[in-house]
């Protein structure tokens, strides 16, 4: 790194991804009093790039700042969390002349120099329209959102070319929001806009003044530039965003790095990522900081956990796609369980509610479906066994992902990071699924987390036969027996199941 970039991070990752940049090199330019003392350091400076979860999901890290900042952050997180996925750096208020390519109820989409189309939240808009227009964020399948109009990227504020108002929710202090009020009209009556970021609150009314003449004269240059570009030509770029969406293995990975510099229990990050009882983390670190070793607090939660898998106890799948919200699969039914010495394996069984067809399978759900979830606490592979009211096999949904966290806060949950390459298996034939998507998600990379899942692929081409064969016959263990004699056929069916899909390596 050729000069030390100011960071800030936000979020249950904070002291982690602190002491990443910290070693990388990275200078702290906004940092709590509490981070300030674990660290034993101050700020610095100025902040060029802010590191943070997503607000409404905790196990994605969103990083955004000064483009060579967040270039250098990402590499230095990446290069720890090694099993996660990774999405960018992508360019963040580019500024470029849009053609509209078509459109629907709620916007257009909009031709993008980055060779994808933009959404363009605006019901005025039409098909072929000409305009102006910046990239203001991304969405979780990786489309562009669009805005109209020029945004100037500053440290303490973004102009826009159109008459708005925004303050940071940061910002807190009366007088400081006054002070920029007060600017902000000034603005305002050039028929300009300004969004104020949070380090406004820091920065002297004379550096405000000057950075707004600096922004101003590239507004100018950019909306001139605008004027006879070609279309789709980048004319600025004022940021970039880069995502990492952390597996639970990464997370364990960070707990590591976190107990580097304070007291920090085994699945310290998972519990707040997944639990609604994050406070549990704070607990189990005052543990670990009175002396207990982390094996003993480990072996602790596990008794804990296992103590509840009673037959019936309620299980919570927590599906999450790459860098998209969370998608709760639906409640089910603790079957069985082996607890073996790389880790639990839960069979829950769920009953299927609404219409439609099964993704990736084609069949139609019908009333009083049943399906079987077999995942492992060590394993890349999820099955879903999906059963007829008859006990008839319909068809086997194989999830390629993560390892899963597995916890228990009042209810077992089960949470894993989906790697976008998938099997099914219907009539005993097999079908890839979502290899597009796959492909567009690793881009060919074989090292990781996508390397992983190719070879758990060419595992599933070579058991998937057997699979299909031991599913079709435990049918009716699933849909209904509960009587001691049918749970053993069912256990040692279970027991041949896990023999078949546990890792090798």
């Amino acid at each position: 790194m050729e000069q030390p970039y100011g960071f800030r991070v936000r979020g249950i990752y904070a002291t982690a991804i602190s002491k990443i940049l910290i070693d990388y090199g990275f200078k702290p330019g906004d940092i709590s009093e509490k981070l300030s003392k674990r660290l034993n350091t101050e700020s610095e400076g100025p902040v060029d790039v802010t590191v943070k979860n997503s607000d409404d999901n905790k196990s994605l890290l969103v990083i955004i700042g000064v483009p060579g900042a967040v270039e250098e952050a990402f590499k230095a997180i990446s290069s720890v969390v090694k099993t996660s996925l990774y999405r960018g750096p992508l360019p963040l208020y580019m500024v470029f002349r849009a053609r509209v390519s078509s459109q629907d109820m709620g916007g257009c989409y909009v031709e993008t120099p980055l060779g994808v189309h933009g959404y363009l939240k605006d019901r005025t808009c039409y098909k072929g329209e000409d305009l102006v227009a910046t990239i203001i964020g991304y969405r979780g399948d990786g489309t562009p959102l669009i805005d109209r109009g020029i945004y100037i990227v500053g440290r303490y504020m973004i102009l826009l070319d159109k008459p708005v108002e925004k303050i940071s929710e940061h910002i807190r202090d009366p007088d400081v929001i006054l002070e920029l009020r007060g600017i902000s009209d000034m603005i305002l009556k050039q028929g300009l806009g300004v969004s104020w970021r949070s380090s406004a609150s820091r920065a002297s009314l004379k550096e405000l003044l000057e950075e707004l003449d600096a922004l101003k004269r590239t507004l100018t240059e950019v909306s001139t530039k605008a004027s006879s570009a070609a279309s789709i030509e980048p004319l600025y770029v004022g940021e970039k965003i880069a995502f990492i969406h952390l597996s639970p293995e990464d997370m364990g990975e960070l707990d590591r790095v976190r107990s580097l510099v304070t007291p920090t229990a085994p699945m310290h990050h998972v519990i707040k990522a997944f639990s609604d009882s994050p406070d549990t983390a704070d607990l189990l670190d005052s543990i670990a900081a009175s002396g207990a070793p982390p094996n003993s607090i480990l072996n602790g939660l596990r008794r804990h956990l296992v103590e509840r898998l009673s037959s019936g106890a309620e299980i919570l799948i927590i599906h999450n796609r790459p860098f998209e919200k969370p998608r709760i699969l639906g409640k089910g039914r603790l079957k069985t369980y082996l607890n073996l010495e790389d880790g639990l394996w839960l069979g829950v069984v769920r009953s299927i509610t609404g219409s439609g067809v099964y993704d990736g399978l084609g069949i139609q759900k019908e009333k009083d479906d049943r399906a079987l979830t077999i995942i492992g606490e060590n394993s890349w592979l999820t099955i879903h066994a999906y059963y007829r009211y008859n006990s008839e096999l319909k068809g086997v949904y194989i999830n390629i992902n993560t390892k899963p966290a597995v916890i228990y806060d009042g209810m077992i949950k089960i949470s894993y990071l989906d790697l976008e390459l998938d099997a099914s298996i219907v009539h005993s034939e097999l079908k890839i699924v979502d290899q597009e998507r796959f492909e567009r998600l690793c881009g060919g990379n074989e090292t990781g987390a996508c390397g992983r899942a190719g070879r758990e692929l060419e595992r599933v081409k070579n058991l998937y036969s057997d699979l299909w064969s031991i599913l079709s016959r435990s049918g009716e263990y699933v849909t209904s027996g509960r009587d001691e004699e049918s749970m053993d056929v069912f256990n040692e069916r279970f027991r041949e199941l896990v023999s078949i899909i546990r890792p090798t390596g």
